[in-house]
């Protein structure tokens, strides 16, 4: 089994960082009050199935659809199955549509990331991606990198995020190819 590492490397000897910096995960506690924390989570949903959609050929500003998310799947060659995790392979600045994440959360997947800052363009402009998804516990994992190493459609993918009593925690992502 080979592994590669998809998480953004950083030197400090102390650390203080904004939750949202670097590769990490939101939790539905991060936009709903009473929402599940990072903690509450069982491991087994941060070691799970993955597949890769590339969607790189999107220009920066651009919202992914759900007409954009199937033609990644054919793509691809594959169908997406419930509870795995869908990693998006975009350009700089390409965010989820409220459209492509009712797909996502329809199809049933479990996680949703990006390598991007945010699935969305940030809280100013409403959330929607985080809203959908985290409103139905699927998590959203962010600021992944190295996904042009990933030459499989699908792969294992370990994300164990720190173990916070919050709604954001870092995460350190794994892909596991055969």
């Amino acid at each position: 089994m080979r592994l590669i590492d998809l998480t953004q490397k950083f030197s400090a000897e102390e650390f203080s960082a904004n939750p949202h910096s670097g590769t990490h995960i939101d939790s539905p506690a991060y936009l709903f009050p009473g929402g599940k924390k990072i903690d509450e989570f069982d491991l087994e949903r941060f070691l799970t199935d993955g597949v890769l959609l590339d969607l790189t050929e999107k220009k920066f500003g651009q919202l992914i659809d759900d007409e954009d998310l199937e033609a990644a799947e054919e793509a691809a060659g594959l169908a997406l199955r419930e509870q795995e995790a869908v990693i998006l392979h975009v350009s700089s600045h390409v965010r989820l549509s409220r459209n492509g994440a009712e797909y996502l959360e329809f199809r049933g997947v479990g996680l949703v990331g990006i390598d991007s800052v945010s699935i969305d363009g940030g809280e100013s402009e409403g959330m929607e991606a985080h809203r959908v998804l985290l409103s139905k516990d699927i998590l959203v994992l962010e600021g992944l990198t190295y996904l042009d190493s990933i030459d499989a459609s699908r792969f294992r993918l370990a994300s164990f995020p720190m173990r916070l009593d919050g709604a954001i925690a870092p995460v350190r992502a794994v892909a596991m190819l055969e």
